[in-house]
């Protein structure tokens, strides 16, 4: 992709939004949104193909699976994923960053604003109000995060080269022609990074319209809250068809590496129905301690590893080591039961396992809860293989337990009630 042609965002009407997104259940809860506006919407690991006969407008999200890199080494594998897109008329380009601010974000944004050019300015809001994440005084808002701990324009100042700005949430309750002035300030003053505050939808909504009417090239960056509200105004007045199937009934196998608290107390949610069987994993663990050679699970399964101990973050080498054991287990599981459904929960763990199923690529049929999509994707056989994708610390104590009870239910009960 040249990048003349990388220099579309200012288009009015724009036939594709491109997301790139550092692990993979980022670009899912990002493409789950675009889909839940209408979009056609995809998701596509490292050397996926292009989805051919691309119904537009459409969504395509990348994960580049970065996270885990150094910084230097997180913003060349985004440069190397925009220089792999094939040359795409009316561009939308969005930069999905973690809703808890995690990740090198200054180093992959200032990747996106080198490709794009000088005149881009990358508008910078991590609120997820769906999720109950939002951002105030430039502060991280999150339960699970102590109070005024996390400042993300601090945090910017620390990872990117470029001077970074910031506005705040009563510029934004002012309404888009005061928004759209503090927005043009911040160029003017030097600033490529802007942090904009926002707890609401409605803050969403006027920080896109104002960054799309204020400068020639916006780089809007944010999690999956500011790209659902871009995907609205991308989105015809008639959502989008799907070209696969929904997953027919059938059992259920779910699969959670993260080592969040809200994930673990989902899987205790689940653990107390007792129509899943539930297994934990230790480190321990084999495969022949899950699932004896020859025999052939029945039923609803959910296997976890166990939660870090208190005070120690899963994250890093060991997780990824960790995700890829799960993931050689799945694959077994997958083999012996024949689920008509999986969900996978953590990023590192979905990544792994896709990769084990051979699923390269994933076509968004439904958003089931915001920022949770049902996709299905062709494994290495030749089989669709539906696929729920779900990061760690996204719901409420009962959301997997939800999203049991939907795959359990007949495609047109689920065609009415998602």
């Amino acid at each position: 992709m040249s990048r003349s042609s990388a220099q579309s965002p200012t288009q009015s009407i724009a036939s594709y939004l491109v997301i790139i997104a550092d692990d993979l259940t980022g670009a899912a809860d990002s493409a789950a949104r675009a889909r839940q506006a209408g979009l056609a919407a995809w998701v596509l690991l490292e050397d996926a193909a292009w989805p051919e006969r691309l119904q537009t407008p459409a969504a395509v999200a990348l994960s580049t699976d970065s996270r885990h890199l150094a910084p230097e080494e997180a913003a060349a594998r985004v440069t190397a994923s925009l220089a792999w897109l094939p040359a795409l008329p009316a561009v939308r380009w969005y930069k999905k960053i973690d809703s808890t601010l995690r990740g090198h974000i200054g180093a992959e944004v200032d990747a996106m604003l080198a490709w794009l050019g000088e005149g881009a300015v990358a508008v910078i809001c991590p609120a997820f109000p769906a999720q109950r994440r939002g951002l105030a005084d430039g502060y991280l808002v999150h339960a699970d995060t102590p109070p005024r701990s996390v400042h993300l324009p601090t945090l910017l100042r620390g990872q990117s080269r470029h001077a970074v700005a910031a506005v705040d949430l009563a510029t934004v309750e002012a309404g888009r022609d005061r928004l759209e002035a503090a927005l043009v300030a911040a160029q003017q003053e030097g600033a490529r990074l802007v942090v904009v505050d926002a707890l609401e939808e409605r803050h969403l909504e006027t920080i896109a319209a104002a960054a799309q009417g204020a400068l020639a090239a916006p780089l809007l960056c944010g999690s999956a809250g500011l790209v659902g509200v871009l995907s609205s105004q991308l989105a015809g007045a008639t959502p989008a068809a799907v070209s696969a199937p929904w997953p027919a009934g059938g059992p259920v196998l779910g699969v959670v590496g993260s080592g969040s608290p809200m994930a673990h107390r989902q899987i205790e949610q689940v653990a107390r129905r007792g129509d899943v069987r539930v297994r934990s994993l230790d480190r321990t663990w084999s495969t022949v301690d899950v699932v004896s050679p020859g025999t052939q699970p029945a039923g609803n399964w959910l296997l976890h590893l166990e939660p870090p101990p208190a005070g120690l973050s899963l994250e890093g080498p060991l997780a990824r080591a960790e995700a890829a054991r799960l993931a050689d287990l799945t694959q077994v599981m997958v083999q012996r039961m024949h689920p008509a459904s999986l969900i996978v929960v953590g990023g590192d763990t979905a990544t792994y396992v896709l990769r084990v199923l051979g699923i390269r690529r994933l076509e968004v049929i439904e958003e089931l809860l915001p920022g949770i999509p049902l996709t299905v994707g062709e494994d290495s056989r030749g089989d669709p293989r539906a696929v729920v994708l779900k990061p760690g610390n996204f719901g409420d104590d009962g959301t997997l337990a939800a999203l049991y009870d939907r795959l359990a239910q007949p495609s047109e009960v689920r065609l009415r009630t998602i």
